[in-house]
């Protein structure tokens, strides 16, 4: 199977159009109290992605999300903030981060492919728990014909989550998933979640966007968390894991490295 593939990157916090695209939608302020353990990681000051809580001191999002594009190294975790059902300017709980763990075979100088799709999963471990909110489960292995659904905030609806409900699971290959869902810049890091006796379940973590070689149908892709994929990392940040450089001659920034320049 041949895809041609865009890696997502964190959205901007300023210059936001108001235009969501086809198939989400904001949820109301009485939906999004279900959806309080979804949140949104400010990078920065000025960048974003979404996270979701998996415990009440860890928050699940993409590799790619918390590297830098100038320096090569993981963004620092005094500089990263997690705001808990952030929606129109208020939020459940604000913490920041103390640690920044991604998976181990996660290189962000090598172009979005499926091997880097399947590693790119960070966790951010909280300088504080959030005690207030009920952390999601996970589904360990996503299969083809889920009904999905994901929720994100995104560059054209940074205020406010969305949610597309339902999409669906197209493909699973080893720990690849691909699904149908509509995502966009700012996406990165959203939870995927399917749903079991009614309740929802984080069964993949949103990458990148692409198209099958010859189609015009954009898909959606993103790490299955089993096959101890997430494990690793938690385990990883328990033993307080120092941080990585990745440099590399003539390599020029992640951001050309991706192709987001």
């Amino acid at each position: 199977m041949r895809l041609l593939l865009s890696a997502l990157v964190c959205g901007l916090l300023w210059g936001a159009s108001a235009t969501a695209q086809d198939g989400r939608r904001m949820l109301t302020a009485a939906e999004a109290e279900d959806w309080q353990a979804v949140g949104r990681v400010n990078i920065q000051g000025d960048k974003f992605c979404t996270g979701a809580l998996i415990a009440p001191d860890r928050v699940l999002t993409a590799a790619h999300c918390v590297f830098n594009d100038v320096s090569n190294r993981l963004v620092q975790a005094d500089e990263i903030h997690f705001l808990a059902g952030y929606r129109l300017g208020e939020y459940h709980a604000h913490r920041r981060v103390r640690r920044v763990m991604v998976h181990r075979d996660y290189d962000p100088l090598l172009p979005s492919s499926e091997s880097q799709i399947v590693a790119d999963i960070a966790v951010l471990q909280l300088e504080a728990p959030i005690n207030s909110v009920r952390p999601f489960e996970r589904e360990l292995r996503p299969r083809a014909g889920d009904s999905i659904a994901i929720v994100s905030y995104a560059r054209d609806r940074p205020e406010a989550p969305s949610i597309q409900r339902p999409c669906e699971t197209l493909r699973v290959q080893d720990r690849f998933v691909v699904m149908d869902c509509d995502v966009t810049f700012g996406a990165s890091g959203s939870p995927v979640f399917s749903f079991r006796n009614g309740r929802p379940r984080i069964t993949s973590v949103v990458s990148s966007i692409g198209r099958r070689f010859g189609s015009d149908v954009q898909e959606a892709y993103g790490a299955a968390l089993d096959d101890g994929a997430l494990d690793s990392v938690l385990y990883d940040i328990a033993r307080g894991g120092s941080e990585r450089v990745i440099r590399r001659p003539g390599a020029g920034s992640i951001a050309s490295q991706l192709g987001r320049e």
